[in-house]
């Protein structure tokens, strides 16, 4: 059985807390602006007050009107919900029966498989082919059936960072439509934000578009994600969230709200972190890739890579190994169906992050020697 990536990660995150003597490129968040945040909250103390006295039986009202504006959609298509992963779980069950096809990219993000077989679909793997990792509209046709009720996608994908622009994304849609009419399109945006794109359901109704302030935002403990989508798909989803969820938290949606007022700002921060850092990795990994010991374009966007590493067909066993030799903590790619590379995130705070990928590329470099 496939170990649960979620739980792995969460074990190993409460293992680490508060250990100073770790060399973390595991999280795929950028670090969280606390600071930011608690300014912008005694700033607006007396907004935060009044927003608490609304109603958010099915998402605070203000907090919809704000993601509407931002995204261009309209209150009546936002479901809000704990978070992306929950948005993107909420989506695939109510969207996918037993004996349904589902098709989901690979490399992957391992819940969202998981939650199309928990659902008793069969699933069917498009491809994602590196350099790119790229998608081809006419290999994701061909797997389309009748049966097939749901395909699921990121954007920017996890794990490699790979941004579909507008024109892909109406390619995607138009070869879809064409085979089976019925079938829906779930993209998962979380990273989405890092590039200045409209969601994906407002390029075609085939879309459901999910997202949170968790991972470009590093605001994951507000637990706030929504799921976009025609007026019709949204109210087909609400009852699973009624019944999972049972109501969102007004105190938790009102900060969001505070937050939303200032997105601008809290991008702004990312972006500049996201910039400093992705100069520090090309700078530590660079002479890795000259000598083949790793190979993998950095992304242009976004603050994770997936690299494949050279003589491990198996990472897991030199993640293990890092971690134990020399604290270091990177994702093995087993976790998303590609078992020869890694996932280094790098959204952390520059120091930190540099130190890391130093102490990551001089133990890559140890673990070579005595290979030799």
């Amino acid at each position: 059985m496939t170990t649960n990536y979620l739980a792995w990660f969460k074990a190993l995150d409460i293992a680490l807390q508060n250990r100073r003597d770790c060399h973390l490129l595991m999280s795929s968040n950028v670090y969280e602006p606390l600071d930011m945040l608690e300014k912008h909250l005694k700033q607006n103390w007396d907004e935060l007050r009044r927003l608490q006295s609304y109603n958010n039986d099915w998402g605070h009202p203000v907090l919809k009107e704000l993601i509407a504006k931002r995204y261009g959609v309209k209150p009546s298509e936002i479901l809000l919900t704990n978070g992306c992963t929950n948005a993107t779980y909420l989506s695939i069950v109510s969207q996918v029966r037993p004996g349904d096809t589902v098709i989901c990219e690979t490399p992957a993000y391992q819940p969202m498989w998981q939650t199309a077989r928990l659902s008793g679909a069969k699933v069917k793997w498009l491809k994602r082919r590196p350099p790119t990792f790229t998608i081809d509209p006419e290999e994701l046709a061909a797997l389309v059936d009748r049966r097939t009720s749901l395909v699921v996608l990121t954007n920017l994908h996890n794990p490699s960072g790979a941004h579909l622009n507008k024109i892909q994304l109406t390619d995607i849609a138009r070869a879809v439509r064409r085979r089976n009419k019925k079938t829906r399109i779930l993209m998962d945006e979380v990273f989405r934000d890092f590039v200045p794109d409209r969601p994906a359901c407002t390029v075609d109704p085939v879309y459901i578009s999910t997202g949170s302030l968790s991972k470009v935002y590093g605001l994951s403990h507000l637990e706030c994600g929504w799921i976009l989508a025609d007026k019709k798909t949204i109210d087909r989803i609400s009852p699973y969230f009624v019944l999972s969820d049972g109501n969102g938290s007004r105190y938790l949606e009102a900060m969001s709200a505070v937050v939303f007022e200032h997105l601008d700002t809290y991008l702004s921060r990312s972006m500049e972190i996201v910039a400093s850092n992705r100069k520090e990795l090309v700078k530590a990994v660079e002479p890795l890739i000259k000598e083949g010991l790793i190979s993998g374009d950095i992304p242009e966007q976004g603050c994770i890579w997936f690299p494949k590493v050279a003589g491990f067909r198996n990472t897991g066993k030199l993640s293990d190994l890092l971690a134990k030799r020399y604290k270091v903590y990177v994702v093995p790619g087993k976790f998303f169906g590609d078992a020869g590379r890694i996932r280094i995130g790098f959204g952390g705070q520059a120091a930190l992050v540099s130190r890391s990928l130093k102490k990551f590329t001089d133990a890559l470099r140890l673990e070579y020697e005595s290979l030799k």
